[in-house]
């Protein structure tokens, strides 16, 4: 089994209500965090959708591959990464991790999740964040969602207990041939707006995720112009969302999905109010990611020594056809030469490495908070691990 990370970022920022910690490169480095205690091969592909700042752009570079898309929206960028594992013909039982950009991670939750991955084979859905729980007086009808502890399904792996949950975000993973068996109905459920990923958990789950009230949608931000658009957007609504809703009822019980969460949660959606998990030290947990990061960038600057292979080893890339000294995009692997990084988070090596994006785009906008002080060197990833 390999770990396969889709990370979907975008350069801009928008008026959600941020805890003082947050930032957009403080979450891609709890990732990279992260992905250090992870002990199966392990790729990144990062999917960009526009103009990327220099200081995460350069993490990115370092870390896995860079693909730049043009999606436009967080529907269409959700989409286009869910074709991605067939295209690129990914094994069936490798684990496919699908992140936000706006996520803290803490260190040990993607090992977590490896673990809670093979320990739970007929588990089809994992995800980290999630507090929702399923009453034990739901139906399939009417499921009941509650946010307390109880819960129906609880293992013990290594050490952490993983529940069922109701719902969660768009940040989760499967298997790849549960996505590829769930593609289609994965790819459709965003086009019934509002909440679509509330709609989604429990349409793969065999919930009914509308309730009568709720077909027509809720009212949009932008009212349409005329009477008449008004009418033909809550017709249209409440098609698809009828529709959905029987799909949901009819899914075969084979066909009916469990999806799992660390209870308590090991990540958090840096949202103020119910979205940031409670019961965890979430301004600690941020502060351990910018001392991993010093840590990193003193690293990348320190005097290096030459690594002498073992009597008989072959050359890099001998059996995969990669010319020696490279590494494969989107595989981390240790010994990977390290760029130096200046103050101001832009890489001050000539290029990144064959076969990812060049760092050319600017930030086209600022965090909350920016102007206080300059934003932390991007560190240079070191796994213990090779692929």
């Amino acid at each position: 089994m390999n770990l396969r990370i889709l990370y979907r970022s975008v350069g801009s920022e928008n008026a959600k209500n941020r805890p003082a910690f947050y930032s957009k490169q403080l979450a891609l480095a709890s990732l990279l965090r992260a992905v250090e205690q992870v002990e199966i091969p392990t790729t990144i592909v990062f999917v960009n959708d526009g103009p990327m700042p220099a200081d995460r752009l350069s993490m990115m570079a370092d870390a896995g591959e860079i693909i730049p898309v043009a999606c436009g929206s967080n529907r269409a960028s959700y989409r286009h990464v869910l074709r991605m594992p067939r295209l690129r013909r990914w094994a069936a039982d490798d684990l496919v991790w699908l992140a936000e950009d706006d996520y803290l991670y803490t260190e040990n939750s993607l090992s977590a999740l490896v673990s809670a991955a093979a320990a739970l084979p007929s588990i089809e859905y994992f995800t980290l964040y999630g507090t929702s729980r399923l009453s034990p007086t739901s139906t399939r009808r009417r499921p009941q969602i509650t946010d307390d502890a109880v819960h129906e399904h609880a293992p013990l792996i290594e050490g952490v207990a993983w529940a069922r949950t109701a719902a969660t975000t768009s940040t989760f993973g499967l298997r790849v041939g549960t996505l590829v068996e769930d593609e289609l109905l994965l790819r459709s459920i965003p086009f019934v707006g509002g909440a679509f990923d509330r709609a989604t958990c429990l349409t793969l789950q065999g919930f009914q995720p509308f309730r009568l009230p709720e077909l027509g949608g809720e009212p949009p931000k932008v009212q349409p112009a005329t009477a008449a658009a008004r009418m033909a957007r809550r017709a249209a609504l409440t098609g698809l969302r009828a529709t959905l809703n029987a799909v949901a009822l009819a899914r075969p019980e084979r066909r009916r999905r469990t999806l799992l969460v660390p209870a308590p949660s090991l990540a958090t959606h840096m949202e103020l109010g119910p979205a940031l998990v409670t019961g965890h030290d979430w301004p600690a947990e941020a502060d351990g990611v910018r001392a991993w990061m010093a840590s990193r960038n003193a690293s990348s600057t320190g005097p290096t020594t030459k690594q002498t292979a073992p009597a008989g080893a072959r050359p890099a890339g001998a059996a995969s056809g990669i010319p020696a000294g490279t590494a494969e995009p989107g595989v981390l692997v240790s010994g990977t030469s390290p760029r130096a990084v200046s103050a101001s988070g832009a890489a001050t090596s000539a290029a990144p490495a064959a076969g990812r994006s060049s760092p050319a785009s600017t930030n086209q906008s600022s965090a909350p908070g920016a102007g206080a002080t300059p934003p932390p060197a991007a560190p240079v990833l070191r796994r213990p691990f090779v692929t």
